[in-house]
C-alpha cells in the first residue's frame, strides 16, 4: 500500500506539472510546437450556443485539434507517412489476431439451437423494439448542493402531479424542460432503440406502454418525467434469423469465458491496493509525463509478469475521450473488472497463444502496415491536411494553424462531419509531443459563459454515440454503470 501511495503521488505531481504547462498560461493545448490558446477556443465556441459550456466540450475540441495538427505536421514532413512509427499499433493488431486464432483453435462449443428456443426467447426479449417518447428535464445547477437538488426534485414532482391531474404534456415541456432541443418540440425525442439512452432513462422508457407516464427518473443530467407515445416491436420473421446468430454468438462467448477463467485462475491474478485510483488519474490525463520509477510500478501482479503504470498509460492513449470519461466516473469495482483485469486477460491470452505456437505472420504484418499508411493518407486528404497551402507571408506552421482552425470551425457549425482518427491518433501521440492544460480548459468554460451572458448550461439528454474503438479487439470494454 505504501508503494501504491508513492505511485499515486508521482502520477498526480507529474500530471499537475503537465496540465499547468509550466509557463503555458492561457493555453488549452500544445502539440508539436503549436499552441491552442484560450482566446482561440473561446472564439470558436462562444457563438455556438447549441453546444453546452462544459469542460467535456472543450476537452473534445482540444483532442480533435491535437489530432488534426499532428496529422498536418506529419503530412508536411512526408506525404507518404513513411516517417510514422507503427510498431506499437501493429503489436496491438497482432495480439488481437493471435487471441482470435487461439480461441478458434481451442473453443468449439455446440451451437445447435432449436427453432422453439429461438422463438421463446425472442418473445421474451423483443429485440429491435423502439419507442417514441417525450420527456421533461429539470436539471440542478452544476456543483449543486443537496438542498438545491431537493428543491429541483420537488419542482419535478409538482410538474408530475399536474400531469397526472390531466394537464397537457407538451406545454409543460416547452415551459419547464432544461433540454432545450426537445422542449421546443413539446419534449419529443423521436424514436430510439434500447441502449441508445443512459441506463435509467432507457429502462423507464421501455417499461412504459403508449400514453403512460413514468415516475421521476434520475440520471446524471437531473430529474426526468417521461411519456411514451408509440412503441414498435418487430415481428419474428423480420429479426428471427439475426436473433439466432446472436444466440449462437452468446454460446461461443460463454465457452470462451470458461476457457479464459481457467487461465486467469492458474495465473493467480492479484490487483494492487489503490490501483483503481491510478487508472482514473491516467484516464483523466493520459499524456502526463512519467518518470521511469513511477512508470514501472505494478498495478496488477500475476504469475510470470505484471501490468505496469506504463502499459496502462499507453493503453489509455489509444482510447477516445468518451471512454476515458467513463473510466473517470466508474466505481473501483468497474475499473478493476473492465479495465485492469481485461488488460491482464489480453496479456494472458497472448502468452497462451505463443505457448501453442501461434505467432503474428510477418506477411500479414506488412500488409496491415501498408493498409494503415493508406488510411492515414486518406484521412489527411479528406480533411484537407495532406498538402496545406501557405498564404502570403505565412510560415508553414501558421498555415497549419489557420487550416486546422478553419476545419474545426466548419465542424462546430455542422458544415462538415467529424473524421475521428482512431488508431491514427494513437500513433501520432506516441511519436509527437502533445498535452492538454486543465486550467486553460476551465478558463475557456468561464470565458464562454461570460460571452454568452449566462451561467453554466445543463447538457441535454442525448443518445449514446458509437465509440471510435479498435473494435474491442483488445478485450476491454467501457466501464458499466457510469451514466451511459
Amino acid at each position: 500500500m505504501k508503494g501504491m501511495r508513492w505511485v499515486m503521488m508521482s502520477v498526480l505531481a507529474l500530471t499537475t506539472a503537465c496540465q499547468s504547462g509550466e509557463g503555458g498560461g492561457g493555453l488549452v493545448a500544445r502539440a508539436a510546437g503549436h499552441d491552442l490558446t484560450v482566446a482561440a477556443v473561446t472564439t470558436l465556441l462562444a457563438p455556438e450556443t447549441m453546444l453546452p459550456d462544459q469542460p467535456e466540450v472543450v476537452m473534445a475540441l482540444a483532442d480533435l485539434w491535437i489530432d488534426y495538427t499532428l496529422l498536418a505536421e506529419v503530412a508536411r514532413a512526408d506525404s507518404t507517412m513513411s516517417n510514422l512509427d507503427l510498431d506499437a499499433l501493429l503489436q496491438q493488431q497482432g495480439e488481437a489476431e493471435m487471441i482470435g486464432a487461439l480461441r478458434d483453435s481451442v473453443v468449439r462449443p455446440d451451437t445447435a439451437i432449436s427453432e422453439e428456443d429461438v422463438q421463446r426467447r425472442f418473445a421474451l426479449e423483443a429485440p429491435g423494439s423502439r419507442v417514441r417518447a417525450r420527456h421533461i428535464l429539470l436539471a440542478p445547477p452544476v456543483n449543486s448542493t443537496p438542498a438545491q437538488r431537493d428543491s429541483v426534485r420537488r419542482a419535478a414532482e409538482s410538474i408530475l402531479d399536474r400531469l397526472r391531474a390531466g394537464e397537457a404534456f407538451e406545454p409543460l415541456a416547452m415551459q419547464y424542460s432544461a433540454d432545450s432541443a426537445s422542449a421546443v418540440q413539446g419534449g419529443d425525442l423521436g424514436f430510439f432503440e434500447q441502449g441508445q439512452m443512459v441506463v435509467a432513462f432507457d429502462s423507464a422508457a421501455f417499461s412504459l406502454d403508449p400514453g403512460q407516464l413514468s415516475n421521476l427518473v434520475v440520471t446524471p443530467y437531473g430529474f426526468h418525467i417521461l411519456r411514451v407515445d408509440e412503441k414498435e416491436i418487430p415481428r419474428f420473421d423480420e429479426l428471427g434469423p439475426q436473433f439466432r446468430v446472436q444466440m449462437k454468438e452468446e454460446v461461443i462467448i460463454s465457452a470462451e469465458s470458461l476457457f479464459v477463467a481457467g487461465i486467469e485462475e492458474r495465473a493467480q491474478v492479484q490487483v494492487v491496493d489503490g490501483a483503481a485510483d491510478v487508472v482514473r488519474e491516467l484516464a483523466r490525463s493520459p499524456l502526463a509525463k512519467l518518470g521511469g520509477r513511477a512508470s514501472r510500478r505494478a498495478l496488477v501482479r500475476y504469475e510470470g509478469d505484471e501490468l505496469t503504470v506504463s502499459k496502462l498509460r499507453t493503453f489509455m492513449q489509444t482510447r477516445p475521450p468518451s471512454y476515458r470519461q467513463q473510466v473517470e466516473q466508474a466505481t473501483d469495482e468497474e475499473v478493476v473488472n473492465n479495465v485492469l483485469l481485461a488488460l491482464v486477460r489480453r496479456e494472458l491470452l497472448v502468452a497462451e497463444a505463443q505457448k501453442t505456437g501461434i505467432q503474428y505472420d510477418a506477411t500479414r504484418r506488412d500488409s496491415v502496415k501498408g493498409a494503415l499508411r493508406d488510411n492515414f493518407r486518406d484521412a489527411a486528404r479528406d480533411l484537407g491536411l495532406l498538402s496545406v497551402t501557405k498564404g502570403q507571408d505565412e510560415t508553414p506552421e501558421e498555415a497549419i494553424d489557420r487550416t486546422v482552425t478553419t476545419l474545426l470551425r466548419s465542424i462546430i457549425r455542422g458544415e462538415r462531419d467529424v473524421i475521428p482518427l482512431g488508431a491514427v491518433s494513437f500513433v501520432l501521440r506516441l511519436q509527437y509531443s502533445a498535452e492538454v492544460f486543465d486550467p486553460g480548459v476551465q478558463q475557456v468554460v468561464r470565458q464562454v459563459q461570460i460571452a454568452r451572458g449566462s451561467g453554466a448550461a445543463s447538457p441535454p439528454v442525448i443518445p449514446q454515440m458509437p465509440e471510435q474503438e479498435n473494435s474491442g479487439a483488445d478485450g476491454t470494454e467501457p466501464p458499466q454503470g457510469s451514466g451511459g
